[in-house]
């Protein structure tokens, strides 16, 4: 019988769609698929930020058209030097920390929608060292950082942004457990997962669909299941932990009831090509199984 943790490998592919495109290195796929978890929880927009949103969300710079000069394309270098100069300019200038992180966060966006991301997360960690910025602040560095694969120093932020809350801060805990749980230490993303499903009541279930691909990474398939039970038992409609479920039930052999799951999932949030091939490939499994 497969293992559980064969759930964590296919999972972890399933996510690789929403992963940065550009490069065949297998450490650099690797970490653009762990930001990208974090990425279903890093919605939340801040009202109180001083600093960046997700910067994941930046578009790249749109291409030139077929139809320009030959000197056109320089003169749109030289305008993008020219604005990021400036940015500089205002970043060097600026008279109060709060001041200088805005402009940061603007070349942040700018960096990114140009496709200059190592130059994006050195800004991120520049704007790291700050010592004044709010939690949620810290919270969306930790967010870009993660979604640029710079995990180490995203594991800083949001460290960061839970001390500034004096440990109260769910999303920050769930995010910091996501990158944890990617690092291969399970220990301490096991601990932040944990207490931020406590202090959501035992009603936060990005959390607890995380916690179950930790219990699934340990084998723990029983624990697993029952985390991502949970996880659907808040929010019906978490197509992640609905397909995670049917899996680990197909697993353990349960194929009956992860059709069902499937069923009654599809029944709510209505045609899902996902679902749907998910429900095909079972079905053809426990055919050809019998």
């Amino acid at each position: 019988m497969q293992s559980i943790f064969g759930i964590v490998v296919i999972l972890m592919c399933g996510f690789a769609v929403q992963a940065q495109t550009g490069s065949s290195s297998g450490s650099t796929e690797t970490r653009a698929r762990r930001a990208s978890v974090v990425a279903a929880d890093a919605k939340e927009d801040e009202q109180n930020s001083t600093v960046m949103n997700d910067v994941a969300t930046s578009q790249p710079a749109t291409p030139e058209t077929s139809n320009q000069t030959d000197d056109a394309v320089p003169a749109k270098d030289e305008k993008r030097s020219d604005r990021i100069s400036i940015l500089r300019a205002q970043i060097k200038n600026a008279k109060t920390e709060v001041e200088r992180v805005r402009a940061q966060r603007t070349l942040v966006d700018y960096l990114v929608a140009l496709n200059r991301r190592s130059e994006a997360v050195e800004e991120l960690r520049s704007m790291l060292l700050a010592e004044r910025l709010d939690a949620a602040s810290y919270y969306n560095i930790g967010n870009g950082l993660a979604r640029l694969g710079d995990e180490e120093k995203a594991v800083e932020a949001y460290r960061k942004a839970i001390d500034a809350r004096q440990g109260n801060y769910p999303r920050a805990l769930n995010n910091l457990g996501v990158i944890l749980l990617g690092l291969g230490q399970l220990d301490e993303a096991y601990d932040a997962l944990v207490l931020a499903i406590k202090q959501q009541n035992f009603r936060y279930a990005e959390a607890s669909f995380n916690l179950g691909k930790l219990y699934a990474a340990r084998d723990e398939a029983d624990l697993a299941i029952s985390e991502w039970t949970r996880a659907l038992a808040v929010q019906p409609d978490h197509l992640d932990a609905a397909v995670a479920l049917a899996r680990a039930y197909a697993v353990t052999g349960k194929t009956t009831r992860a059709l069902e799951l499937i069923d009654a999932t599809l029944r709510r949030t209505g045609k899902n090509e996902r679902l749907e091939a998910l429900r095909e490939e079972l079905s053809a499994n426990s055919a050809a199984n019998k």
